[in-house]
């Protein structure tokens, strides 16, 4: 344990610290270009990384953990404590001066997120949900702490955006919102689509100078964010997740002509369309509330410069309570999303947990106690029908109703003496599980089988797993007949379910299968940002020369990037509790992680810039050995903390994985690399499972991300090495973060304070080019006391 330490931490008085979990400071005018470069404007606060100890102010804190989002002031003007001369600010990402910005912003709702492009040559110069810079899984509201970020990793200013293309698929964004801030304030403060925070009002949020601004329906956004940079020029794209844009707000714009909005309903205009329902102008104009989309169909052609997306089908579901009030609707809206949401909250309280859902779902066929105790089976199908009929979805929702399972109290989580000893109702392991043995001290490890509430949950999680699959299976297999299309592409929260993704790619004949890293609601950002670059109104802004498409799909390592002084000050910070290594040498620096994992050690990464989307790929990530079953309830228990029912991810060298993976006829011609984002679950081969069980979910398949050489080498090294050493050629992998609720780790500090909070269950952090261990606390040193002569002397005022 980490003896309680108490640090000073200062906090200068020129700055304000917004309830969105970040610093800001005053600053300059936000159209004051020339500023940034010659003054040398400093990073946004949450990015620095720097300490002093002269203060104007202190803040103590018993532990390193607590100071990742502060910055340091230094009594002498500069704020990040550097003696660093203005002129020679320096900016990760520098951007030529001349650039135009085009800006994709998914705002104020949850998963809030910016895609930034240059308009002069098409490349996406940054991306970044908000969750990574506030510490706040999914989270929301405005978009202020994004931009500046953007803008001070960029070296540039408000005044270079050119065009902003938005999305906030609960309501309108700029003749609603931001024409009424203070509207928009009260309901955030209450919790209402996203957190409660400040900076509606600052000008990095309302950009009100930018003069090319427009809203891009929710689908459509979607539907964007997958086709620009497909691998292909051709295909058919669809789209499912809980909900969409509603009916009125794009019949609205299209009818009115708002030249600040574009939907659907514009693309339709002169188009064979199917509506479901086929009469929806007269239901939603019938409607309490309103109609949202549920699914869409298109279609899609490229060619160097242009990008036609033609909608084919829209599905549209009836809001029949306001979603603003809880759940986001889920509670009673009919989209395969939304049902699955549904299901979500039943089991565990949230609607966005539905990656859990999808990772219980498989214990259903497994038993425990020599067959005697196995789940229960729920006979009536929750989702069943078709979706492209009207009326043609029937939706069960009996199994979801009355108390919630995650809030049900059963016996068998209590002893003998009615004290609660079960507090985990869904921590179960396999019953070939074989618990380790209790070192001295500690009790009697003992294997863990289900609770009641854990089999009736398994149960439920089955059922609309199962019930998912086949009605999408159904729809797509429908609409690739009816169009012909032989590529695929999928967005929409759905996209995330990786078991879907697997059978779609794999058994309905399409040859390839594009599902971009960031399926999800982040993802609507980057859609946004490729319409302002290709969209169908990017030529009336008079550009001289369009941007040819993206070529192929993008990087997913958009974040920001840090320093080499950021990683130092992050040391120098936690440099008590820290044993560091600088091992140049790539090749050393492999074989010591290969090392430590062949011995069963944990170890973390951390390189380069972030991920976009919800998977760590090989930059921010926790590997392990997949061919020791014990690290699974190992892993879940003591470094992430959470149930041992959830499986792990394998990252795989591509020309490798069809030696042990079932992926389908089609696999060879893309060399294999049908995961480059773990999109897609696949069946371990059957010769292979008992080789690597702890990549292995207990119905035999796995989540897995192929690797090629060509898109992350340094991992792809790694990897190698790895298989050298073991004949094996993958690590498990699994993000990096390990304390509750929060996202997966963005800067240095952050890696180092997760690493820390592990308690040493991870035994290695790779920081760069540092191999770093963590060190028992020397407390005399740590409350200032010096040794002089061979002797412990205290100061004259100990820290405290």
């Amino acid at each position: 344990m980490l003896a309680p330490i108490l640090l000073l931490e200062a906090v200068r008085g020129a700055h304000t610290f917004g309830q969105h979990g970040s610093l800001r400071t005053r600053r300059q005018g936000p159209h004051q270009r020339s500023d940034r470069r010659s003054t040398g404007h400093h990073f946004p606060l949450h990015l620095t990384s720097s300490l002093s100890h002269r203060t104007t102010r202190s803040r103590l804190t018993s532990t390193p953990f607590d100071l990742d989002l502060y910055e340091i002031y230094d009594g002498d003007g500069n704020d990040d404590g550097s003696t660093e001369d203005a002129s020679e600010q320096s900016y990760p990402l520098s951007a030529p001066s001349d650039t135009r910005l085009v800006l994709g912003l998914n705002k104020y709702s949850h998963d809030t997120t910016l895609c930034a492009a240059s308009l002069n040559t098409g490349e996406v110069l940054f991306a970044c949900s908000k969750e990574r810079l506030t510490r706040k899984k999914h989270d929301g509201g405005n978009t202020a702490s994004l931009v500046e970020t953007c803008l001070d990793q960029l070296g540039l200013d408000v005044d270079c955006i050119e065009r902003v293309v938005m999305n906030n698929h609960h309501h309108r964004i700029l003749p609603f919102v931001e024409s009424n801030v203070d509207h928009m304030e009260w309901e955030e403060g209450l919790g209402i689509n996203a957190g409660n925070e400040d900076g509606y009002s600052d000008e990095y949020n309302l950009l009100s100078g930018v003069e090319n601004k427009i809203e891009l329906s929710h689908h459509l956004a979607h539907a964007y964010s997958a086709a620009s940079q497909s691998p292909f020029d051709s295909g058919l794209i669809v789209v499912m997740d809980g909900m969409g844009e509603t009916y009125r707000t794009m019949k609205r714009a299209a009818q009115g002509k708002d030249t600040t909005y574009f939907g659907d309903l514009n693309l339709c205009e002169g188009m064979e369309v199917q509506f479901v329902p086929d009469d929806i102008d007269s239901r939603a104009r019938e409607s309490y509330f309103d109609w949202r989309e549920a699914e869409s169909v298109y279609t899609f052609s490229k060619s160097e410069k242009d990008l036609n997306i033609k909608p084919v089908f829209k599905r549209f579901q009836e809001e029949k309570t306001p979603p603003t009030l809880y759940n986001h609707g889920f509670e009673n809206m009919d989209s395969l999303g939304a049902v699955y949401s549904r299901a979500s909250s039943h089991i565990f309280g949230d609607w966005n947990a539905c990656g859990k859902v999808m990772g219980l779902a498989p214990w259903k066929e497994h038993s425990w106690d020599n067959a005697n105790m196995v789940p229960p089976t729920i006979d009536d199908p929750i989702l069943s029908g078709s979706l492209y009929e009207d009326d043609g979805l029937r939706i069960d929702r009996s199994t979801m109703v009355g108390q919630p399972l995650f809030n049900r109290i059963d016996p068998d989580m209590f002893d003998s003496d009615g004290n609660m000893f079960r507090t985990k109702r869904y921590d179960f392991d396999d019953d070939e599980y074989i618990p380790p043995p209790a070192r001295e001290g500690e009790q009697v490890a003992t294997k863990q089988i289900p609770t009641k509430v854990a089999l009736d949950a398994i149960s439920l999680a089955s059922r609309v797993q199962s019930d998912l699959e086949t009605v999408a299976m159904d729809f797509v297999r429908h609409f690739k007949e009816e169009t012909g299309e032989s590529n695929l592409c999928l967005a929409g929260g759905v996209a995330l379910n990786s078991v879907l993704n697997g059978r779609l790619s794999r058994e309905l004949d399409f040859e390839k299968t594009f599902i971009p890293p960031y399926p999800g609601d982040d993802g609507v950002a980057v859609g946004c940002c490729a319409y302002g670059l290709y969209g169908e109104l990017s030529s009336s802004y008079g550009d001289d020369e369009q941007s040819k498409l993206w070529s192929r799909p993008l990087s997913p390592y958009q974040g920001p990037l840090y320093t080499e002084q950021d990683i130092e000050e992050a040391i120098e910070w936690a440099a008590p509790w820290l044993n560091v290594e600088v091992v140049e040498d790539e090749t050393a620096r492999n074989d010591a992680i290969v090392e430590e994992l062949v011995s069963g050690g944990v170890v973390s990464i951390y390189d380069g810039r972030s991920e976009m989307g919800p998977r760590a790929l090989g930059h921010r990530s926790i590997l392990a050995d997949p061919r020791k079953k014990g690290l699974v309830r190992f892993i879940n228990e003591f470094v992430k903390k959470r149930e041992s029912f959830r499986p792990f991810a394998p990252s795989c060298l591509a020309e490798e994985a069809g030696d042990w993976f079932d992926l389908g006829q089609y696999a060879s011609e893309v060399g294999f690399n049908v995961s480059p984002y773990m999109s897609i679950t696949a069946q371990v081969r059957e010769g292979k499972r008992d080789l690597i069980p702890a990549v292995t979910h207990v119905d035999g398949s796995s989540r897995l991300q192929t690797v090629t050489p060509e898109a992350e080498p340094a991992y792809h090294r790694l990897i190698s090495a790895f298989f050298k050493a073991t004949g094996v050629p993958m690590v498990l992998n699994t993000s990096f973060n390990t304390l509750k609720s929060e996202p997966i780790t963005e800067t240095p500090r952050n890696a180092i304070r997760t690493f820390l909070s592990s308690m040493g269950s991870i035994e290695m952090l790779i920081l760069g080019n540092r191999v770093i261990k963590r060190k028992g606390a020397d407390v005399r040193v740590l409350l200032g006391e010096e040794r002089i002569g061979g002797e412990m002397t205290p100061p004259p005022k100990p820290k405290r």
